[in-house]
């Protein structure tokens, strides 16, 4: 009967001290986390309920004073805060992602083919890429546009040097900026060869075809956000600050966070423009 009362004090003891721990959604444990206190403190494990941290220590301490339905052993990987950017162009560069990504490419023709490969999957009124950059290619020339005036007779298409201080446009885009031989631009350059237009625009002489190009619609801002926050969230930043946008953009991004699909935290900074000055 003694060693029946002692074991059921035991349980009793068991349960109570289960009981006694704090319910949370996941514990993590076994991992090396950065904190950023003042002391930049590196702990073991971590109690996290309805999204937001709850503790940080040792995994003893953790796994002693919460219960949690999930229990992840991290095996020793690091946990860091959210990283910041605290200058960029988070809305730029979602748009971007809809443009022909031409970082990396080394040589002209390697920038015909992923502007093909573009076109099979992309349709609009404009082909627009970045990212070209000539000092990389064997040839270290300017290209020419004839390649784009036989692929693209009708359709405008610009290529944006990786600086932005240089572009490559076809025939079609020259036209629909009212751009000839004769034209002149001040703090730019459109560059000839024997009297005839190369495609290639320099500084200033680049706006004369962006400006032409019609402005990406609502639904493609609000894709724009999304596949930058993504990307973003996939390497860690939880917060931008956006060095540049117009009031209407921020407006766009109001209505995504407070539809609960836009989670990234922004901070944004009007452009010098006199809409946004209105």
């Amino acid at each position: 009967m003694k060693y029946r009362l002692s074991f059921f004090c035991i349980l009793l003891f068991g349960f109570s001290c289960k009981n006694n721990k704090q319910q949370v959604d996941l514990i993590i444990h076994n991992a090396r986390i950065y904190t950023v206190d003042s002391l930049f403190s590196v702990t073991e494990a971590i109690a996290i309920k309805d999204g937001k941290i709850i503790k940080t220590g040792k995994n003893e301490e953790i796994l002693n004073e919460f219960n949690a339905k999930e229990i992840k052993d991290a095996e020793q990987k690091f946990i860091f805060p959210g990283f910041i950017d605290a200058h960029c162009h988070f809305l730029g560069y979602g748009l971007g992602l809809q443009q022909v990504d031409l970082v990396g490419t080394r040589a002209f023709k390697e920038v015909i083919e992923r502007v093909n490969q573009f076109t099979k999957t992309n349709k609009a009124e404009w082909i627009v890429g970045r990212g070209w950059d000539q000092n990389d290619w064997e040839v270290k020339e300017y290209p020419n546009k004839k390649i784009l005036d036989s692929l693209f007779p009708n359709t405008p298409v610009i290529l944006k040097r990786i600086d932005g201080h240089a572009a490559l446009v076809n025939s079609e885009a020259l036209r629909r900026a009212n751009v000839n031989s004769e034209t002149k631009i001040s703090g730019g350059e459109i560059l000839k060869k024997e009297d005839k237009l190369t495609g290639i625009l320099i500084d200033n002489a680049v706006d004369l075809v962006t400006n032409k190009i019609p402005a990406s619609s609502k639904e493609q801002i609000q894709q724009a956000l999304l596949n930058a926050q993504k990307n973003c969230f996939a390497v860690g930043l939880t917060t931008i600050d956006d060095a540049g946008i117009m009031k209407s953009d921020v407006e766009t991004i109001d209505e995504l966070q407070k539809s609960g699909k836009l989670k990234m935290r922004l901070y944004a900074m009007l452009s010098d423009s006199f809409p946004n000055y209105d």
